[in-house]
């Protein structure tokens, strides 16, 4: 493929990635930055919020520790109540009335004479309460009046001026639709900087839990993001706070600098992989086909001992790579690389060739050995592959097919059903490999003509243990005897497995324990 072609597949393919990567990120960024700036609404809040609990539990302490306070402005109620002024913020005036309502005293001085007040007289409650706001004549300006009824039927009572309210919503981070307070109960606004608007169809009061509403149509036709929840010191006034939606999120839909960054590193790393890997992978494949054409991939072979007769009685062909520079690799290391570029078969005609070339060998040592060799489902629509699997079965007269369990077999093609049906004629014998890691199994021997059923190594590893394992191999012995077929037990590596194996009527053990893969020669030299 020309470097022209690699570099524009190179360059579809990165696009396209950065495409998808964006079509997951952006939206979660977006979503990230809203959830941010409502998280920084939420700080202004609870900052406001903070400091009104604040002033409202500076003034129930005050009012609870003064319950016995002197109402008729002594020295000591003056002084009393002037150090509260001073130490609690945003209070402008703090005074006592008499039970009808009366101011009598104030922070600063006592009245010649009871002056009649407006709001509500003191109530029986002994609670935290509100009332206003009202224009307040001591300080020339409206005042919310929270308040507190003695024990002896006074009141004693501060004015929080509408002016240091206004002071400190200024001191928030940014500029809200309205910052209010309002009556917990009814919704009455007490207090409000801004313009008031309540969502349509989204009840809110009465208030008793905190709140949070976003994406909800207000009564002026815009969207907020509102939080309201009740003062703890005082439950039946709340504090709200609306900022319009399209302020708040008005530069949330641009990328970041960081994401586009991000964007254009992605694209170029898929692109320069992308074409690096294609140039690669031609080049694999270009070697991995010398190295058959060469001879490189050999055969091993791994024998399978009989406990019953005490010898050797089959035996699996393996394959390994001669590598020129790196020596004998185990399938491990080339094996993925054969099967992403599609030389399955070719590498299974290269180790039936060997096979065939070994067999004066292998039948000279035992005439009666059963030599395995692994397929896959495609093998079984290759003609080239059923004439080698034929010639082979001349040679060597006891042959094996091993199916890998993974492998989806197409039970319902006439082809491959003729196939097998072929091997079986021939008195080919077919095993299912790896028996118990797939999802194949108990298909397999429902549909097919299995002679033989090779317990993987997993289960022989759990062998001794309290893994689910341990109990399921039982089960997989007890199937395979149930239905007649013989069981090999791969991967015996301890005397312990190969005696549990033995006393549950396995006879048949492939592992290290046994013999370890090796080349025809070794295995000759060693008999």
């Amino acid at each position: 493929m020309p470097k022209f072609q690699y570099k524009f597949k190179a360059f579809v393919i990165a696009t396209i990635s950065v495409l998808l990567v964006m079509l997951i990120d952006y939206p979660l960024e977006v979503v990230s930055k809203k959830a941010f700036l409502r998280s920084q609404v939420k700080a202004d809040f609870n900052w406001f919020k903070s400091d009104l609990n604040k002033q409202l539990k500076q003034l129930n302490d005050f009012f609870v520790e003064n319950d016995n306070l002197t109402p008729s402005c002594t020295p000591a109620t003056l002084l009393a109540l002037r150090k509260a002024h001073f130490n609690i913020q945003n209070i402008a005036e703090l005074g006592i009335r008499d039970p009808k309502g009366n101011l009598i005293c104030t922070s600063w001085q006592k009245l010649k004479k009871p002056m009649k007040t407006s709001g509500i007289k003191p109530t029986k409650s002994k609670r935290l309460r509100f009332f206003g706001p009202i224009a307040a004549n001591f300080i020339g300006e409206t005042a919310l009046i929270i308040a507190k009824t003695r024990s002896d039927g006074y009141e004693i009572n501060a004015l929080l001026p509408q002016s240091l309210l206004n002071r400190r919503i200024n001191e928030l981070d940014r500029n809200y639709t309205y910052v209010a307070t309002v009556d917990a109960r009814k919704g009455k606004v007490v207090t409000v900087v801004g313009d008031y608007t309540l969502p349509i169809n989204y009840p809110l009061f009465p208030l008793t839990k905190p709140l949070t509403v976003k994406g909800v149509v207000f009564d002026d036709a815009k969207k907020h993001f509102l939080i309201i929840e009740p003062l703890k010191y005082l439950p039946r006034l709340a504090l709200m706070i609306a900022i319009d939606e399209n302020v708040l999120y008005e530069d949330v839909y641009y990328p970041s600098y960081s994401h586009v960054a991000l964007y254009i590193i992605i694209f170029l790393l898929i692109f320069i992989f992308t074409e690096v890997y294609q140039q690669n992978y031609q080049s694999r494949k270009s070697e991995l086909r010398n190295y058959l054409k060469q001879g490189r991939f050999v055969n091993y072979y791994q024998l399978i001992w009989d406990s019953n007769i005490k010898q050797f009685a089959g035996a699996e062909t393996l394959v390994r790579l001669k590598h020129p520079i790196e020596g004998v690799l185990t399938p491990n290391r080339f094996l993925p690389d054969i099967e992403s570029n599609h030389l399955n078969i070719s590498l299974t005609y290269a180790v039936i060739k060997n096979l065939i070339a070994d067999s004066a060998e292998l039948i000279g040592w035992d005439s009666n050995i059963k030599i395995n060799i692994n397929i896959t489902g495609e093998h079984l629509k290759d003609d080239y592959f059923k004439q080698l699997v034929f010639a082979l079965n001349a040679v060597i007269p006891h042959l094996v097919l091993e199916l890998t369990e993974n492998e989806l077999i197409d039970l319902d093609d006439q082809e491959v059903i003729q196939t097998m049906q072929d091997f079986k004629d021939q008195n080919i014998l077919i095993a299912i490999d790896d028996f118990g890691t797939g999802y194949a199994g108990l298909q397999y021997l429902k549909a097919l003509p299995l002679d033989i059923l090779k317990i993987d190594r997993s289960y022989v590893s759990a062998i001794g243990t309290e893994s689910q394992l341990a109990i399921l191999l039982d089960a997989l012995i007890e199937l395979a005897k149930t239905i007649g077929i013989d069981v090999v037990a791969e991967g015996v590596e301890t005397q312990e497995q190969a005696d549990y194996l033995l006393s549950k009527g396995v006879f048949l053990h492939q592992g290290w324990l046994y013999h370890k893969a090796s080349p025809v020669s070794q295995i000759i030299g060693n008999a």
